[in-house]
C-alpha cells in the first residue's frame, strides 16, 4: 500500500456506484481506485464516486471519466479490480477525505468523547461535568414553571388523559386510594398538580411496563388492579415488553387469565404490544383484546445528542417519518395483526402521526433499553456494564436512577435510558397540533 492509499475506509465516508450498483471500495488513493466485485463484468458504462462533505453534511458525487483497468485479480468468491484514475477533481476530493479522517482518527483516539463532540460538532462539552445531586430535585426544576394560563381546554374535549402505572410503588399506591385520590397523589408527586391540563379527570390506565420485563405487576396484584379499575369505571391497557423465549409460558398463562377475567366481567381491554412474538399468543382474542403497537416497535431516531449532529436542524423534517406512515404497512398491522392504535412519544422534534388511533406518551421518552440491566449490574458488581438477565430482581430501580449531565436532561431508570421532553405541557400549539393530526390520547409517563 502506498504513502497516500487507505484500506477499507467506512463506506458512509465514500462509496462507489459501479454501472449503477454499489460495490465495495478496498483501497483508495488520489490516483487509484481498488473495488471488490461479486462477479466479473464485461462492460463499465459508468463510475461514480461519492464523498461525505463533513461541514456541509452533504454528499458530492463525481463521474469519473478517464481510468484505466490496471489489473483484474480473480479470488474464490469475488473478483479485485484495480484502476487507475486521472481526475483533479477526484484527487482533491480524495485527499479531503483522509485529511478529515486523520482527524477524527487522532480526536477519537487522544481526547475524551465529550471533547472529541466538541471539536467535531460544537457539543458543549464544559457542561458535561454538572450532574444532578437528587433525581426528584431535578425533575422538580424541570417542571416547575410549567403554565397554560392562555391554553384553550377545548381543544381536550375529544382526548383521553391516561396515567402510567408501571412499577411496584405505583401499583401499591393505586390499590389504596381512591382514583381521585391517586390522581392527586400522582399530579402532586409530579410537581404538575395545578397545571391546568390536568384538570380533565384522568379515564384510563396503562398497567405494566414497555421496557422491563421484572416490572410487570404479579397476578394477584393485577387482578385487584384490575376489578378496581372496573369497578372506578376505568378503561385498562395492559403494557407487555419484549419476549425472551423462557418467558413465553409465562406470558401465555397470563394471556388466557387475563382473557378469562375479560369474558367473566365482560370487560374489553387494550394490550400493548412490544413484541411481533405477541401477536401469535393473542390470536382468537379479538373479543375482548385490541391491540395497539408499543413504543419499542414504534421505532425512531430519539435522542437529546441529536441536535449536535451535523444537519440536524436543516433536516429536521426528514426525521418526522418512520414505517408506520408507510400505506402498505399500516395496512398489514390492521389487517394481519389486528393492530388498530400506535404508542408514540414526544421526543424534541415533531413527528408525523399515522393514520387511526394514536397514543402520545408524555413528558419522558426512551433512548436506550436493554435485557440485561445496567442497574442491577451496577449495585451487584459496581461495574453496568457486567450485566446479566435478572431473574430475581431485587428493583433497586425503586431506590436508584443512573445520573447524567443536567444539560441532557436523561436519567437512567431500571433497565432503560430516557430523556425529559416538556414540550406538550409548556406549548399548547404543538400540543394542538398533535391532536389535528390524529393524536386522541395523552399518556403521562414520569419516570
Amino acid at each position: 500500500m502506498t504513502k497516500e492509499e487507505a484500506e477499507l475506509l467506512p463506506s458512509g465516508l465514500v462509496s462507489c456506484l459501479l454501472n449503477n450498483k454499489e460495490v465495495r471500495i478496498l483501497k483508495i488513493s488520489p490516483d487509484k481506485l481498488t473495488l471488490r466485485l461479486a462477479e466479473k463484468i464485461s462492460n463499465i458504462l459508468e463510475i461514480k464516486v461519492a464523498f461525505h462533505i463533513f461541514d456541509e453534511y452533504r454528499y458530492k458525487e463525481i463521474i469519473i471519466n478517464q481510468y484505466i483497468i490496471t489489473n483484474v485479480i480473480e479470488e474464490e468468491f469475488y473478483f479485485i479490480y484495480v484502476l487507475s484514475i486521472k481526475d483533479m477533481e477526484y484527487s482533491k476530493n480524495v485527499k479531503n477525505i483522509f485529511k478529515n479522517y486523520s482527524k477524527y482518527i487522532m480526536l477519537k483516539t487522544n481526547s475524551e468523547d465529550n471533547e472529541f463532540s466538541q471539536e467535531m460538532v460544537g457539543y458543549p462539552a464544559e457542561q458535561d461535568y454538572e450532574f444532578p445531586e437528587d433525581y426528584n430535585k431535578q425533575k422538580k426544576e424541570w417542571l416547575c414553571d410549567l403554565n397554560y394560563e392562555r391554553y384553550n381546554m377545548n381543544i381536550m374535549n375529544n382526548v383521553e388523559l391516561a396515567i402510567t402505572l408501571d412499577n411496584d410503588i405505583l401499583y401499591s399506591k393505586y390499590l389504596e386510594k381512591k382514583i381521585k385520590a391517586f390522581e392527586s397523589y400522582y399530579l402532586k408527586e409530579n410537581f404538575v398538580n395545578n397545571h391546568i391540563l390536568f384538570k380533565k379527570d384522568i379515564n384510563r390506565l396503562y398497567i405494566g411496563n414497555q421496557f422491563c420485563h421484572n416490572l410487570f405487576p404479579k397476578m394477584h396484584i393485577l387482578m385487584n388492579m384490575l376489578m378496581k379499575a372496573k369497578e372506578e369505571k376505568l378503561y385498562i391497557t395492559l403494557c407487555f415488553t419484549y419476549m425472551r423465549e423462557c418467558y413465553i409460558e409465562k406470558i401465555k398463562e397470563i394471556i388466557d387469565k387475563v382473557y378469562n377475567w375479560c369474558k367473566e366481567n365482560n370487560t374489553k381491554i387494550e394490550i400493548v404490544v412490544n413484541d411481533w412474538g405477541m401477536i401469535r399468543l393473542l390470536h382468537n382474542k379479538n373479543d375482548y383484546f385490541s391491540l395497539s403497537l408499543g413504543v419499542l416497535l414504534n421505532k425512531r431516531k430519539k435522542d437529546p445528542r441529536y441536535i449536535y449532529k451535523k444537519g440536524y436542524i436543516e433536516n429536521e423534517n426528514l426525521m418526522a417519518e418512520n414505517t408506520l406512515n408507510n400505506s402498505s404497512f399500516n395496512k398489514f398491522l390492521k389487517e394481519q395483526c389486528n393492530i388498530k392504535r400506535y404508542e408514540y412519544e414526544n421526543c424534541r422534534y415533531k413527528i408525523s402521526i399515522a393514520d387511526g388511533h394514536n397514543s402520545i406518551h408524555v413528558p419522558f421518552y426512551v433512548t436506550n433499553t436493554s435485557q440485561y440491566c445496567p442497574l442491577y449490574a451496577m449495585c451487584e458488581n459496581m461495574d453496568r456494564g457486567n450485566q446479566k438477565l435478572v431473574t430475581n430482581c431485587p428493583k433497586y430501580c425503586n431506590d436508584y436512577v443512573f445520573a447524567y449531565p443536567k444539560h441532557l436532561k436523561m436519567v437512567g431508570r431500571y433497565n432503560s435510558l430516557f430523556a425529559f421532553d416538556d414540550t406538550l405541557l409548556k406549548k399548547p400549539k404543538v400540543l394542538e397540533y398533535y391532536i389535528n393530526s390524529g393524536i386522541d390520547r395523552i399518556v403521562l409517563n414520569f419516570i
